[in-house]
Parts: C-alpha cells; sequence; structure tokens
C-alpha cells in the first residue's frame, strides 16, 4: 500500500482524511457507480485507460497504486464534462 498521504492529496485531494482501507473501498464505490450509469463506450474506454496506466506503472517496475484508479475515472470524467473533484493534471512522458 502507499502510505504518502502528501502524494495522494497532491493527486487525489478528495481522498484527503481516508485511511487506505476507506481509500480503496471509496474508490472501488466510485468505479462500480460509473460502471452502472455510463456508456458501454465509456466503460470500455475506463478500462482501456487502466489497463494503460497499470501498463506504464509495471513497465517502470512498480505497481499502480489504489488511488491511480480513482485518478483514471476521475481524469475521463472531466474531459467528458461532468462535474466531478478535481484530481493533478496527466504528466507527459
Amino acid at each position: 500500500m502507499n502510505d504518502d498521504k502528501e502524494l495522494i492529496a497532491q493527486q487525489v485531494p478528495e481522498l484527503i482524511g481516508m485511511s487506505d482501507v476507506e481509500g480503496m473501498a471509496y474508490t472501488l464505490e466510485q468505479i462500480r457507480q460509473w460502471n452502472l450509469t455510463c456508456s458501454p463506450e465509456q466503460a470500455a474506454t475506463l478500462a482501456s485507460r487502466l489497463a494503460a496506466s497499470n501498463e506504464a506503472f509495471k513497465a517502470d517496475g512498480l505497481a499502480m497504486p489504489y488511488w491511480g484508479n480513482l485518478w483514471v475515472l476521475r481524469t475521463l470524467q472531466a474531459e467528458l464534462g461532468y462535474a466531478v473533484p478535481a484530481v493533478a493534471p496527466p504528466v507527459s512522458r
């Protein structure tokens, strides 16, 4: 688990004040809610982006932290024009 609270606060501020377990449960619930309400195309886009993000972390010899999934979801939702909590902007590689 990633216990770097400062990094989490910078990347996904909506998780501030949550323990890792609470943050994981919250992240899973947010993804579940999205998958219940989004279109099949949006679900496919999220799945593709999550897989790509996981692969990018693996390529760097890392495991993607749980909160990275919420960052990917919120980034996609913001791109689609949804009013969602802000996250850090994407970093160019």
